[in-house]
């Protein structure tokens, strides 16, 4: 039995590949960081989307799991208390105060009730908070994503029609749209996150179904838009997650692949980002290895080696 956290322990891993059709499949819990003598094992639980405002995730939480993460006073006392149990020394309370911070519209922890946010039935548009909008959006956004990669998994000849990459090319330009124009005032809010990884997420849908139809000068231009979204999520991760979580490793290697891209087909485009810490075509490579390091050193974190142990138990 695991309890929920804001900021847990553990993660879970779900069945994926072969394993999925197998009688008795099951997923694993990994623990994502040391767990003190006394801890309570805790899991985030919220998955698909996790990134999700504190007004939907209070709302989600108590309707499926009845408890109540409550406001912006209680919720503070909830991470401060997690903090309490867990010990200063292997959680930090910094990223506590990330977590909290990441909820911010324009420096105000927005107002919700059990029932998600305060605006009552028959509110205008403008009663409704910043967030509410987004996630509107955001979700309509993923829904035609799903349904685009469902698509190219089925066509097994790779050929990809003129709808279909107008349709991926629109998506990327509103979820650009949603963050230029996001007016949360918080770099680092938890929606933005989502929407980021949405944005890489579509573009690797771009440059792998669409190689053949993009021009060498349009790919250039989408890792230029691809990178520093990765920058900016991956920032905001480590803030949220901590440096050991598979979200970070994730983001790792696409920081990786993108700089890889552009140091091979155009290194200029690359510098003219402007990237602190990459000025020179030397401090970019090093960056790449930093993150291919990080990357690997997080992934053998999880081994993901649950069959192994099991067997190893059965034969003695």
């Amino acid at each position: 039995m695991f309890n929920h956290n804001e900021d847990p322990n553990c993660i879970k891993f779900r069945p994926t590949g072969e394993s999925m059709t197998q009688q008795g499949y099951y997923s694993e819990a990994r623990t994502s960081r040391h767990i003190r003598k006394g801890e309570a094992l805790s899991l985030h639980y919220l998955e698909n989307p996790r990134e999700v405002s504190h007004a939907t995730r209070r709302k989600v939480l108590f309707d499926q799991h009845r408890f109540d993460i409550g406001g912006e006073n209680i919720y503070k006392n909830f991470l401060d208390m997690t903090m309490t149990k867990t010990g200063h020394l292997f959680n930090d309370n910094e990223r506590g105060n990330h977590i909290f911070e990441s909820e911010l519209v324009r420096g105000i922890f927005p107002s919700s009730t059990r029932e998600g946010t305060n605006s009552k039935e028959g509110a205008g548009e403008s009663d409704f908070p910043a967030t509410y909008h987004i996630e509107n959006s955001l979700d309509g956004l993923e829904d035609i994503l799903g349904e685009l990669q469902a698509t190219f998994k089925e066509r097994s000849d790779g050929n990809n029609n003129d709808e279909a990459f107008e349709q991926a090319a629109s998506l990327e330009l509103a979820v650009l749209e949603i963050i230029t124009a996001s007016q949360l005032g918080n770099n680092h809010h938890i929606l933005l996150s989502r929407c980021r990884r949405l944005h890489l997420d579509i573009i690797e849908i771009l440059l792998s179904n669409f190689s053949s139809t993009l021009t060498e000068k349009q790919s250039v231009e989408m890792m230029a838009r691809f990178l520093p979204s990765v920058q900016q999520l991956l920032e905001s991760q480590r803030r949220r997650l901590g440096n050991d979580h598979p979200d970070v490793a994730r983001t790792y290697n696409d920081f990786s692949m993108g700089i890889q891209a552009l140091l091979a087909h155009s290194p200029k485009r690359l510098l003219s980002l402007k990237f602190e810490g990459m000025k020179t075509l030397d401090q970019c490579s090093k960056v790449e290895h930093s993150c291919r390091m990080e990357k690997k050193r997080i992934e053998e974190l999880y081994p993901r080696d649950v069959d192994e142990i099991l067997n190893s138990v059965q034969k003695k």
